[in-house]
C-alpha cells in the first residue's frame, strides 16, 4: 500500500515538473511585439493619373501612288532617314514614255488636220465673198450664192472642231507627262520611314484607292504618348499638366513631358468609356521609337507641406485586435476618413483621421491629435515565433 502511495506521489511530481517545464518553454518562446513606424512630418504629395500607352511620332504621313504600274526601283528601306523630296521609289516608267510619244503624234497629226482645214476654210470665205459680188451684179442665181455661203460655214465651225482637237492633245499630253513624273515617288517631308509596304516587281493599282506604299514619321525628336485613360478621371485631367513615364526597353529611364492634347471622341469597350490623352516629349537622342509602350503618370493635383502617411498606416490592422474594437471602428468611420494606429501605454490605439490629397504611396491626414513628430504604426516587425503570420484586414 505505501508502495503505491510512493508511485503515486512520484508520478505527480514528474507531472507537476513537465507541466513547469512547458510552461517556461512555451513563455520563452514568445517574443515581445514590436512595430515599424513612420514619424510625421510635413511633406509634399503629388497626386497622378496612371495611363498606359504607345510612343508614336506626333506627324505620320502615308506616302502613296497617285498611277498604276509595276516597281522597278526601291531607293529606301525601314528607319532610312529621309529629306524632303528625296526619291524614294520608281514606278516602270516605260508605258508612260510610249503614252507620251502617242500623244505627241497625236497632236502633231491634230495640228497639220487645223493647218489644212485653215487652208479651206480661207478659200471657201474667198469663194463666198466673191459668190456674194456675183449675186449682187445678178452674175449667178442667188443659191449659189446661198450654197457658198453654207459651205463657208461648215469650214469654219470643222476649222474650230479640229482646234478644239489640237488642245484636247496638248492637254493629255499634260496629263501623261505629269503621270510620268509620278512614276518617281518623292517624300514630301524631312523624316524617318517606319513602315514600307512595296517590294521591287509589285504591281499597284490606283485607280480606285491610293495604296499606301511608305510611312514616314516627321521628325523624331519630337514625340508623343497616346494614352487611354478613364471616363472617371478624364475631368482631373487639363491641357499642360506635368506628365512622366517609363519605356518597357528603358525601365530604369523616366521621360518627361506635358499633356499636349485631350481628345474628345470617346472609345467603348464592353461598356466601358475612355478618352484619348496624349503626352508630348522630347526625344532628342531618339531613345524612343515608335510602337514603344508606357507606362505614364499625369500629375493632376499638387499640395506642400501636408501631414502624409504611407498608405501602409491606413492598411495596417493590429494583429489579434478585439472584434468588437474593429466593428465600432468601421461603424464610426465616415466617408473620406480613415483609421491610423499609434503606440499608446506599449499598446496600439486607433485614431480616426480625415483623408486628404493621396497617390500611390502617401495619402495627406488632418487630425487634431496627430502632429509632427508623432509617431504612427505601419507594419509588425515581428510576429510571435510559434505562430504564423498576422492577416491584415481592411476598413476600405
Amino acid at each position: 500500500m505505501k508502495n503505491n502511495k510512493k508511485i503515486v506521489l512520484i508520478a505527480l511530481a514528474i507531472l507537476f515538473v513537465i507541466f513547469i517545464s512547458y510552461y517556461f518553454i512555451i513563455k520563452s518562446g514568445v517574443k515581445k511585439q514590436t512595430y515599424e513606424f513612420y514619424t510625421m512630418k510635413p511633406i509634399t504629395i503629388r497626386k497622378y493619373i496612371t495611363a498606359d500607352g504607345t510612343a508614336n511620332p506626333i506627324n505620320t504621313i502615308n506616302v502613296g501612288a497617285q498611277v498604276s504600274g509595276t516597281f522597278s526601283r526601291l531607293f529606301v528601306w525601314y528607319n532610312s532617314v529621309v529629306k524632303k523630296r528625296q526619291l524614294l521609289a520608281e514606278i516602270n516608267p516605260t508605258p508612260f514614255i510610249l503614252r507620251i510619244d502617242r500623244d505627241k503624234a497625236n497632236l502633231s497629226s491634230a495640228r497639220a488636220s487645223v493647218s489644212k482645214q485653215r487652208a479651206i476654210a480661207d478659200y471657201g470665205k474667198l469663194t463666198y465673198i466673191r459668190d456674194k459680188e456675183l449675186w449682187k451684179e445678178n452674175l449667178i442665181s442667188h443659191a449659189t450664192e446661198q450654197n457658198s455661203y453654207s459651205i463657208y460655214l461648215q469650214n469654219a465651225a470643222q476649222l474650230k472642231y479640229l482646234e478644239g482637237a489640237v488642245k484636247a492633245a496638248d492637254i493629255q499630253l499634260k496629263i501623261d507627262n505629269i503621270n510620268l513624273s509620278y512614276t518617281k515617288i518623292y517624300s514630301p517631308v524631312n523624316g524617318i520611314i517606319i513602315n514600307v509596304n512595296v517590294v521591287v516587281g509589285q504591281t499597284v493599282a490606283s485607280n480606285f484607292q491610293t495604296p499606301n506604299l511608305f510611312t514616314i514619321g516627321k521628325d523624331l525628336t519630337e514625340m508623343e504618348i497616346d494614352t487611354t485613360t478613364n471616363e472617371a478621371d478624364i475631368g482631373e485631367i487639363k491641357k499642360g499638366d506635368e506628365a512622366s513615364f517609363t519605356l518597357y526597353a528603358y525601365p530604369d529611364k523616366i521621360f518627361q513631358g506635358y499633356v499636349h492634347n485631350i481628345r474628345i471622341n470617346p472609345t467603348t469597350v464592353s461598356g466601358v468609356v475612355s478618352y484619348n490623352v496624349t503626352i508630348y516629349f522630347k526625344n532628342k537622342k531618339r531613345l524612343a521609337l515608335p510602337g514603344m509602350t508606357a507606362i505614364s503618370k499625369i500629375y493632376v493635383s499638387e499640395e506642400k507641406g501636408v501631414l502624409g502617411v504611407p498608405n501602409s498606416a491606413l492598411r495596417f490592422i493590429p494583429p489579434n485586435e478585439n472584434k468588437h474594437v474593429l466593428n465600432d471602428l468601421s461603424k464610426r468611420l465616415k466617408i473620406g476618413e480613415g483609421v491610423i494606429w499609434i503606440l499608446k501605454n506599449e499598446k496600439p490605439k486607433p485614431v480616426i483621421v480625415r483623408l486628404g490629397i493621396n497617390n500611390d504611396d502617401y495619402t495627406g491626414i488632418i487630425s487634431m491629435a496627430i502632429k509632427a513628430g508623432t509617431k504612427v504604426i505601419t507594419g509588425v516587425e515581428s510576429d510571435y515565433q510559434t505562430g504564423g503570420r498576422h492577416r491584415r484586414r481592411f476598413f476600405f
